[in-house]
């Protein structure tokens, strides 16, 4: 769990823009536990590219999900522009844990952890990161 707020859109250092779209709702009309996964997907790719470009293309060697926990705070509506803010919280020698919070109208609704491995995709085996891509990592760290 994290060590901090993470319903507080300052401690985010990198935002992704998305919407709400209407396959999101379920059947009272709120955001659905499926779109909150994919909400989280939308934020990591964008946020992973955007430190480690390619990173995320299953070109043989890049980012795997080993882990997503999922915290739902509020219910969320259709029609809608959310925000997803991303920050690092712990980088390892091969893995790092990404945390995000959604916003909507300044409103957090929910919350993710992620945990991500740096793999050899086609071996299915985990990789110790470069120190050069720790260094970028670092830069995210809160």
């Amino acid at each position: 769990m994290s060590e901090f707020d993470l319903t507080d859109a300052s401690i985010y250092p990198y935002w992704t823009d998305e919407i709400i779209r209407f396959a999101d709702l379920d059947r009272l009309n709120h955001v659905n536990n499926v779109a909150f996964a994919t909400y989280s997907e939308s934020g990591r790719v964008d946020f992973l590219e955007h430190v480690t470009p390619g990173s995320t293309d299953g070109s043989g060697v890049g980012w795997v999900i080993a882990k997503l926990t999922v915290n739902f705070l509020a219910a969320a509506y259709y029609p809608g522009k959310l925000k997803i803010g991303s920050v690092i919280r712990r980088v390892g020698n091969s893995s790092i844990l990404v945390e995000q919070g959604f916003f909507v109208n300044d409103k957090c609704f929910g919350t993710t952890e992620n945990v991500l491995v740096w793999a050899d995709t086609t071996n299915e085996k985990s990789l110790p990161m470069p120190d050069a891509m720790k260094e970028q990592l670092q830069v995210y760290l809160r």
